[in-house]
C-alpha cells in the first residue's frame, strides 16, 4: 500500500459563472520515504493539489470529486476533529513565504515547540523544549538562538525555521511548496541538500513543490509535471530527465526555456501563448493552442495519461501513437 494515493481529484473554486476546477481529475501516488517533485507554471494547480490533501484549501473551494487516501485513510471523508488528528502530525506543509508563516511576536523556539505539545500530549515541556533544540541543529541553526525572533533571521535562516518546524512531530509526509524561491542560489543549494537529508535521515516522504524543473532534476526520486489542471507526464526523474527522456510536448518546452551548461549557449526557447482560461469549459488537449506538433484530434479529445513502461505516463496523443514528439 503506498503512503499517499490520489485518484481522480477534482478541486473546484467559484466564480461568478458557476465554478471552475483548478485540479481536474489529477493522479498521483507517493511511496514511503519516496522524494517526489511537482512541477508546472503559475496557476496550474499545483498548490491547490498540495494543500487538499491535508484539507487546508481556501474558503469556498471544495473537493468535487476523487479520493484521497493516505496510510489508507480517505481523508475527504474525515471531519475536521478526523483532521486535526492528522495535520502536522502526519503530514506537515512547508509554506512558500517563512516570514509571513512565522508569527513575529513569538520566538522561534516556542513556534516549533506548539506543534508538539498540541499533537503528543505525552510530551513534556521539558523533552518539547529538548526536541526543538536538537530540530534547530539538525537544520544547522544553533540552538541557543532559539529564544530569537524571526525578524532577527535572514530569509534562508527563516527557511531553516520553517523546516524544522515542519519535521516537530516527525510526520509521515511532508509538503514543501516553494521553498527556494526567494533565496539566492547558494542558500537555494544549500536548503535543499538539508531536505534531502533529512527525509533520508527521518525516513519522510516529500512532495516538493517548484517550477524549476533543475531543482526537481537534482532532488527527486520521481517527477510530475502540471499543465492546466492536469498532470502531462511524470515517471521517474532518472528517466524524463535522463535515459528516456521528456516525452510530452510541453515537458520538453520547459525544459526548453532553461539554459544548458553543457551545450554551446544560445537565447532560451520560451513557449509562445498563455494557459487556457480555466472558468471556460475545456474541450481536448489543454496544451493544443501553444503545442507546435499538435495533431488534429487533440483539439477535440482529451488524451489519457498512458504508461509508456518504466512508471512513466504521458497524457499526449502524439506518444500514444507511437510517433517521435518534439526533440
Amino acid at each position: 500500500m503506498s503512503l499517499l494515493e490520489i485518484r481522480d481529484l477534482h478541486v473546484s473554486y467559484p466564480n461568478r459563472k458557476g465554478e471552475f476546477f483548478a485540479v481536474d481529475g489529477v493522479d498521483l501516488t507517493i511511496e514511503q520515504g519516496e522524494f517526489v517533485g511537482l512541477a508546472g507554471e503559475s496557476g496550474c494547480g499545483k498548490t491547490t493539489l498540495a494543500l487538499s490533501i491535508p484539507q487546508l484549501l481556501p474558503e469556498h473551494s471544495r473537493i468535487a470529486a476523487g479520493s484521497i487516501s493516505f496510510n489508507g485513510v480517505d481523508t475527504t471523508a474525515l471531519n475536521e476533529e478526523g483532521l486535526r488528528a492528522i495535520r502536522w502530525k502526519e503530514i506537515s506543509v512547508i509554506f512558500q513565504g517563512a516570514l509571513n508563516a512565522l508569527n513575529p511576536v513569538q520566538t522561534i523556539g516556542s513556534q516549533i515547540q506548539e506543534p508538539i505539545r498540541i499533537h503528543d500530549e505525552s510530551v513534556s515541556k521539558k523533552e518539547a523544549q529538548d526536541r526543538t533544540l536538537e530540530l534547530l541543529e539538525a537544520v544547522g541553526i544553533p540552538s541557543h538562538r532559539a529564544s530569537d525572533f524571526p525578524h532577527q533571521f535572514s530569509g534562508g535562516m527563516r527557511q531553516r525555521v520553517m523546516i524544522a518546524m515542519a519535521l516537530s512531530c516527525m510526520p509521515k509526509l511532508v509538503i514543501a511548496d516553494e521553498p527556494i524561491t526567494a533565496l539566492d542560489v547558494m542558500t537555494q543549494a544549500q536548503i535543499l541538500d538539508l531536505l534531502r537529508s533529512l527525509c533520508d535521515k527521518y525516513k519522510l516522504s516529500m512532495l516538493l513543490i517548484s517550477h524549476d524543473l533543475s531543482v526537481l532534476a537534482q532532488t527527486c526520486d520521481r517527477v510530475a509535471v502540471m499543465y492546466a489542471g492536469k498532470v502531462a507526464e511524470q515517471g521517474p526523474t532518472s528517466r524524463v530527465f535522463g535515459s528516456v527522456g521528456a516525452q510530452h510536448p510541453y515537458t520538453q518546452r520547459l525544459l526548453r526555456a532553461y539554459p544548458n551548461i553543457r551545450h554551446e549557449r544560445k537565447f532560451i526557447d520560451g513557449i509562445p501563448g498563455y494557459p487556457p482560461d480555466l472558468s471556460t469549459l475545456q474541450v481536448g488537449c489543454r496544451f493544443a493552442d501553444r503545442c507546435d506538433v499538435a495533431l488534429s484530434r487533440c483539439a477535440t479529445e482529451v488524451p489519457d495519461l498512458i504508461d509508456i513502461g518504466g512508471n512513466q505516463s504521458v497524457a499526449c496523443h502524439l506518444v500514444s501513437e507511437n510517433q517521435v514528439g518534439v526533440q
